[in-house]
């Protein structure tokens, strides 16, 4: 995934929507993908605290992306720290952007792969 597609999806509340319902529609296609959906969400939900909230999740045939709300400036970044720390299965790139929504009310966005040959975010 390039740089630059990944800011054109999660910047946008439009594109990032479209982006996790064309993966639902490959989940409900694909037994692989809800295998994987199944796997990485239960380590996404694992790294959640009392001040973050999974908002959306999906995953399709190599990636998975997602949202996260927190209540806290550090809620998103705590979270990551502890997904990358945790006991997950393999993640072989990770990119985040994070938002302010509000007072007290913060969005983190995230793109990870879970194909070994897709290990990187390339910029162009």
């Amino acid at each position: 995934m390039s740089v630059e597609r990944f800011r054109a999806v999660v910047g946008s509340n439009r594109a990032f929507a479209q982006a996790v319902s064309q993966f639902e529609q490959d989940v409900a296609r694909n037994p692989e993908a809800q295998d994987l959906t199944v796997l990485y969400r239960s380590a996404v939900t694992a790294a959640l605290d009392g001040n973050t909230d999974l908002v959306s999740f999906a995953c399709g045939y190599s990636l998975c992306l997602g949202e996260i709300r927190s209540r806290t400036d550090d809620g998103f970044s705590v979270w990551a720290r502890s997904f990358g720390d945790g006991n997950t299965p393999p993640v072989y790139a990770f990119a985040t952007a994070e938002y302010t929504l509000g007072r007290n009310l913060h969005s983190g966005r995230f793109v990870f792969s879970t194909d070994p040959a897709a290990n990187g975010i390339t910029t162009q």
